[in-house]
């Protein structure tokens, strides 16, 4: 019994010291994962901010790459943009805006026209439940690239050939004489027609949870971009220094 005993004390004690010594050994790495883990954060946080600027200054160049396209066919740039935020109720960021607004115009499209498209999206947004920023990519990209997949997930299933057909009888010309440019244009009003047809009931003025939050959302993507510009500009000099040096 006491030979037991003594074992029993040895094996509890052996134990015990294992035990300490993988606490201590815990310590030690947990000491080390804090700082690699510190370090890791610090770096995603300076990496993020810089992120943030850049964003910040494209939304700024699309802007002016909106006023060069507009000027192109004899309109404002600004109004245009201003037209289409009062249109979306101010549910599209001033970038968001710019960017659909620059592909409609590299399209050819008027500025009656990206009206029409915008609506379009705002009224097929509220009818199927989708964010206005999906709907409106979707119509504008699908009438400038010509592509009709990216309409049918809005109901609006205008296809290429009936709407060059139907724009060629109005020019009284043949179909196959038309231009890629005169195939955006009937297809671009076609599409207007088609989802003014579907989605013109469509009452975009009531008041909604989402279009609050949507508000809300874009009030403060654009002032978040806004004093990121401010910072941009004035560590402009100092990114040129280290880029050059």
């Amino acid at each position: 019994t006491e030979s037991v005993g003594r074992s029993q004390t040895r094996l509890g004690q052996a134990s015990a010291s294992a035990g300490r010594q993988f606490s201590a050994q815990a310590s030690g790495l947990g000491g080390l994962v804090s700082a690699y883990a510190g370090a890791a954060a610090t770096v995603f946080a300076i990496t993020e901010a810089f992120r943030a600027l850049q964003r910040a200054a494209q939304a700024e160049t699309i802007v002016r790459g909106t006023k060069t396209l507009a000027l192109e066919i004899g309109q404002s740039g600004g109004k245009i943009l201003a037209s289409v935020q009062k249109i979306t109720q101010g549910q599209l960021t001033l970038a968001e805006a710019a960017e659909t607004t620059n592909i409609a115009l590299s399209a050819g499209f008027n500025t009656e026209q990206i009206e029409g498209l915008t609506k379009v999206s705002l009224q097929a947004s509220r009818a199927l439940g989708r964010t206005l920023t999906d709907a409106m990519t979707r119509v504008v990209r699908g009438a400038a690239k010509l592509e009709p997949e990216l309409l049918d997930e809005l109901g609006i299933f205008t296809r290429i050939e009936p709407a060059a057909e139907a724009y060629a009888a109005k020019l009284n010309v043949a179909a196959s004489s038309l231009t890629n440019f005169e195939k955006r244009q009937a297809f671009a009003n076609a599409v207007l027609e088609e989802g003014t047809r579907k989605f013109g009931n469509i009452d975009t003025d009531q008041a909604s949870a989402q279009k609050s939050i949507e508000k809300l959302i874009t009030v403060l993507t654009d002032l978040a971009k806004g004093f990121g510009l401010l910072v941009a500009n004035v560590l402009t000099p100092i990114a040129d220094f280290f880029a050059n040096n």
